[in-house]
């Protein structure tokens, strides 16, 4: 059995005929941008499902273009080469400064990555690409647990929001912004008071990507005044970083 399968563990080039090779890269190559792209589309991260497929699709169909058209006497590695670069401006797109930070740094590390599974399985190794694709997803899933227990656990605190109902209309804004900091529902509360609504709001005072959601909260129209709460004791620390206000480190 194991003699049956090695072959098919090196390249596939070597193995198979040309169209039959071609064909079983490029479905491989949908099915590791399908593996990454659903732990991305899972996490609501900027480049999900669909872009992902296309970066690994897209490399390995530029690299199977490269080998067929170098033949014998070019060097097929020519038009794959430009991936990297082309890849790299796709990457710095998605990496931008927002909410006092730097964000989108994984997103375009696992741009660039899978673009390189797809180069590794254009060029025939199959196998290869599938043992890379669940080392990605691995790092992306797996380590950002030991990220988080790593790191200093949240300070949290409270503050009131004061603001003008408008048919609801600033309500929707303000959740906007705390869904993109991934701020549960069980983090804020309403009231109203002297006919403004009022939303208390817990969040994390001592990580700063964490407490950027109130620099977001400042420009919301309709906003009338943030007031901290002086009762929140400054000692006052989660067992735990589940379920505080907590800003997206990528994208």
């Amino acid at each position: 059995m194991v003699e049956l399968i090695t072959p098919y563990a090196g390249n596939l080039h070597d193995v198979l005929p040309r169209h039959w090779a071609h064909v079983i890269l490029v479905l491989c190559a949908l099915l590791c941008g399908l593996i990454v792209g659903i732990d991305r589309e899972y996490r609501q991260k900027p480049a999900g499902l669909r872009t992902v497929m296309l970066i690994c699709v897209g490399s390995t169909i530029f690299t199977l273009a490269s080998i067929l058209m170098a033949g014998e006497r070019s060097d097929p590695a020519r038009i794959a080469a430009q991936i990297v670069t082309g890849v790299g401006f796709l990457g710095a797109g998605a990496i931008i400064r927002d909410r006092g930070t730097v964000v989108g740094m994984t997103t375009g590390a696992t741009i660039w990555t899978v673009a390189a599974i797809g180069v590794v399985i254009g060029a025939g190794y199959a196998l290869a690409g599938l043992v890379l694709t669940l080392v990605v997803v691995f790092i992306v899933a797996v380590v950002l647990r030991v990220e988080v227990r790593v790191d200093a656990p949240c300070e949290h605190a409270t503050c009131r929001l004061f603001y003008r109902p408008e048919g609801g209309k600033t309500r929707v804004r303000i959740a906007h912004h705390l869904d993109a900091f991934d701020v549960p529902d069980s983090a804020w509360s309403i009231s109203e008071h002297e006919g403004l609504e009022v939303m208390e709001l817990r969040y994390c005072r001592l990580h700063k990507r964490h407490r950027a959601v109130l620099t977001e909260l400042v420009n919301v129209e309709g906003l009338v005044e943030i007031r901290p709460d002086r009762t929140a004791g400054s000692d006052q620390r989660s067992s735990g970083r589940e379920g505080p206000p907590a800003a997206k480190s990528e994208a």
